[in-house]
């Protein structure tokens, strides 16, 4: 699959596809090789893929970069993603990114929590971590396993651990059966966060009670992806009030205490 012409315009590159790779029934991981937004990407960024004819492009956070590669990982949920789950090596794909600001790495004891897909930008963020030397522990969470591969390899001050609904890898069940007894095991500085709206919200909630501070990568279908048409737009608290803020723009990155769930 070859495009014919390259889009000239500021931030839209085209990257060529190094692998396809199945993690488990429904999720993907797809490597790219593009030096621009490789060097240029950051934890808690993301990528907006244009998908064969569809109108509008579809936005993944970046797993990975290193070097002149980069990876995102996806789940197959309609016509974008199933485009995404045909591409073959030496494809070549039209990407806008990296867009939207990242985690606010601290030299702090971190928990990184990702629930879903919402493991991408957390696994890039334990990779930066690791590379930094800040000790951090990461939980997976999802409904069956997912074969996200080894991300700590080399640290042992470093733990992973993975919540599974139906128990086929690590604990079994949800993520609020475990949260507060891995939190009191790791007692840590700060936490890192993306996933579903509902697991954020409780971890956010379950940070403020133990009055740690968390950092959340809100997930959204985005129009645009670069702040214009305001159709990402939630209200976050500032100096006591709320205030309208775009995920695609502002974020997708923010404080878990400031967003109006």
């Amino acid at each position: 699959m070859q495009l014919k012409t390259q889009n000239k315009t500021k931030n839209i590159h085209i990257a060529e596809v190094l692998s396809n790779k199945k993690l488990s029934d429904d999720t993907w991981k797809l490597t790219f090789k593009n030096k621009i937004i490789a060097e240029n990407s950051k934890p808690g960024q993301f990528v907006s893929i244009l998908c064969e004819d569809l109108l509008l492009r579809r936005p993944f956070s970046v797993a990975n970069a290193k070097d002149d590669t980069f990876e995102i990982i996806y789940k197959i949920k309609g016509k974008g993603t199933k485009y995404l789950s045909n591409l073959k090596n030496g494809d070549f794909t039209d990407i806008i990114g990296p867009l939207g600001n990242g985690f606010d790495v601290e030299n702090k004891k971190a928990l990184l929590i990702g629930c879903g897909v919402g493991i991408a930008p957390i696994v890039f963020l334990s990779k930066r971590l690791e590379k930094l030397g800040i000790k951090h522990a990461f939980v997976a969470c999802s409904q069956t396993f997912i074969d996200i591969g080894g991300h700590c390899e080399g640290q042992s001050d470093n733990a992973s651990v993975f919540i599974t609904e139906d128990g086929s890898a690590g604990l079994k069940g949800r993520l609020d059966k475990h949260l507060e007894n891995i939190i009191n095991e790791i007692k840590p500085e700060k936490i890192y966060t993306c996933g579903p709206n509902p697991a954020m919200e409780y971890i956010s909630l379950t940070a403020e009670k133990y009055k740690i501070p968390v950092e959340v990568a809100l997930e959204r279908e985005f129009a645009c992806g670069t702040g214009v048409c305001m159709g990402c737009v939630i209200q976050i608290k500032e100096n006591g009030k709320p205030v309208n803020k775009r995920i695609c723009k502002d974020g997708p990155v923010f404080k878990g205490s400031e967003v109006l769930w």
